[in-house]
């Protein structure tokens, strides 16, 4: 597919739509994606618009998917899933799958969602969370795995995640992202930015630790017909798990030091 200069398709936008847009032209041959697991309210598809960089305008579609899941479907076309199940879908048989898991780390019985007051963690209350930090770590891989076993050869995922910071803690969820993805054998094709113009504030951060994140990315992962990287190898088995130990041990500690924090 050739690409003219005016309308290079570059790394970082602001706009999520048009890095999917770009993901169906660049590496889904322009067509629909066949899946998407986190569905919602389809947030991602429709008729959109944006401004090409020679002054003109762009109306394009992002079709709905013919598979929708989610763990709480929101209408009667998506299929309930549990948030640790499998996919109903037979192994190797689509193209492409569409996952944007939560990155929020927080207990869902913490005093502070549960106050009363509908401004306190907005971000919690509206796009869910995991708890402990070892939740996500393991949902992450699980449906990462989930994703390889259901795509044919060459098939592709998109992959959206956000670095967070948890229990004055930086847990990078898009590094351990690429790492269950390169060990379960995808490749990782390519990595979009999402640049946000604007972040909810919680409220609950009285000093300022860390830069507050203004990004996200959406991985491009294939998979490959290559040998799998076994990155974990060089270690033992008891190596690897005193490393995924110590990693948990090390988050949830920060995480109940700083009481009932939820991630920001």
């Amino acid at each position: 597919m050739a690409i003219e200069y005016n309308d290079i398709i570059r790394s970082v936008s602001s706009d999520q739509h048009s890095i999917l847009k770009d993901i169906m032209d660049l590496h889904n041959n322009g067509q629909p994606f066949d899946a998407d697991m986190t569905y919602s309210i389809g947030a991602f598809y429709g008729h959109f618009k944006r401004d090409r960089r020679d002054g003109t305008q762009e109306e394009y579609d992002i079709p709905r998917p013919n598979l929708t899941f989610d763990i709480a479907p929101q209408d009667d076309l998506t299929v309930k899933i549990d948030a640790d199940g499998n996919l109903p879908i037979d192994d190797a048989s689509i193209k492409s799958i569409v996952v944007d898991l939560p990155f929020v780390i927080g207990p869902r019985d913490c005093p502070s969602v549960n106050n009363g007051n509908p401004k306190s963690n907005m971000t919690f209350k509206r796009f869910s969370s995991y708890y402990p930090v070892a939740e996500l770590l393991a949902s992450y891989k699980h449906w990462m795995e989930e994703s390889y076993r259901v795509l044919q050869n060459e098939g592709i995922l998109v992959w959206k995640c956000q670095n967070t910071i948890t229990g004055s803690k930086f847990l990078c969820s898009e590094e351990w992202s690429w790492l269950c993805a390169e060990t379960v054998g995808f490749e990782a094709y390519d990595r979009f930015t999402l640049v946000a113009k604007a972040r909810l504030n919680s409220g609950k951060v009285k000093q300022q630790q860390h830069a507050r994140n203004f990004s996200s990315v959406f991985w491009v992962f294939k998979k490959s017909s290559k040998k799998k990287i076994p990155y974990f190898d060089f270690l033992s088995v008891d190596g690897r798990n005193a490393f995924a130990e110590k990693l948990v041990k090390n988050m949830s500690s920060q995480h109940k030091a700083n009481g009932c924090e939820i991630s920001k």
